[in-house]
């Protein structure tokens, strides 16, 4: 049972919570939908059956339906006639309700969030009203809106796992420390892993943002991959110098490879220098070992990041 959904415009920020048992905006039920599954599939001449290629997924088209109340409050409501009393609280359901149009614009997105997850929609209409007097009146309205998503899964929170960092521990004050008899200054501290274990808890498999910086040096042609599928990204002919930093999309429809230029502070595409065989590589579903080398310099010259979204079809508590 959802008891609360936080919806922001994702263009403005601004946000409205839809409540079953306070605020202004009253949740009474939210249909989440499902999405159609359809099979893609081929068959040649004498074969039996059919040979799936794979499937294709719909869009979710949520419909929310709640009430805007007046919640005009003790101190707002002292010393009103009852004529006063309706008015104000008529004016309080207007107010709401042109929040609620601003918030839920046809030609901006929305964020739904419920129970630590969220979901990416854009209204197909208007806010509808009802036009009934017992629905809509000087103490409640009655709203229903119709989302559709385009990518009807919910995300989770981030996560974000280093394949290579490091880590400055040299401050001020300095002091030098003695352990074991032996006196030594950590200065910092160099994390470089032969590979890293990635976990995928969600119901698919996701896109990630890769980020590959260059730190005291140059390095040139990283390459990134998974170590259980061999799928991977690399490049042929770029250089890395220190402060560069190389960024990835992966996710579907947004995949990309930019090059950040710290001493020309330029920003170069640098998708036309990937190699033969290389794919924009997915966090695949489970656990997945992930790895990295580079052409030419030192590994240790790196900060590899690579940061991800599960996502999933239903969430906890639905």
């Amino acid at each position: 049972m959802v008891n609360e959904i936080r919806i922001v415009n994702i263009k403005t920020n601004e946000a409205i919570v839809v409540n079953r048992s306070e605020g202004q905006y009253i949740l009474d039920t939210m249909d989440w939908d499902s999405p159609s599954v359809s099979p893609e599939t081929y068959r040649v001449p004498y074969q039996i059956g059919e040979t799936l290629l794979g499937i294709v997924v719909g869009t979710r088209k949520p419909t929310l339906t709640g009430y805007v109340v007046a919640d005009l409050s003790t101190e707002e409501s002292l010393g009103l006639t009852w004529e006063q009393y309706f008015q104000r609280q008529r004016e309080k359901i207007d107010d709401a309700q042109e929040v609620l149009d601003r918030v839920l614009s046809v030609f901006q997105d929305v964020r739904i969030e419920v129970s630590g997850y969220y979901l990416d929609a854009r209204i197909t209409q208007p806010v509808k009203y009802s036009s009934l007097e017992q629905e809509n009146n000087e103490v409640m309205c009655l709203f229903q809106v119709d989302f559709e998503c385009y990518n009807p899964l919910f995300y989770a929170d981030k996560k974000t796992v280093q394949l290579a960092s490091v880590n400055g521990m040299f401050r001020f004050p300095f002091i030098t420390t003695e352990q074991s008899g032996d006196e030594y200054t950590v200065f910092g501290e160099i994390a470089q892993r032969q590979s890293v274990l990635v976990e995928n808890k969600g119901q698919a498999p996701v896109g990630c943002i890769i980020t590959v910086r260059a730190l005291g040096g140059t390095v040139q042609n990283p390459k990134i991959y998974n170590v259980n599928t061999g799928d991977l990204i690399a490049f042929d002919g770029i250089s890395l110098d220190d402060g560069d930093v190389l960024i990835i999309d992966t996710e579907k429809g947004e995949e990309s490879a930019v090059l950040h230029d710290s001493s020309e502070g330029e920003d170069v595409s640098v998708v036309g220098y990937l190699t033969e065989g290389s794919t924009f590589l997915k966090v695949e579903q489970g656990s997945s070992l992930y790895s990295y080398e580079v052409g030419e310099g030192q590994q240790t010259l790196l900060e590899i990041s690579l940061e991800y979204t599960e996502k999933y079809f239903n969430f906890r508590g639905m």
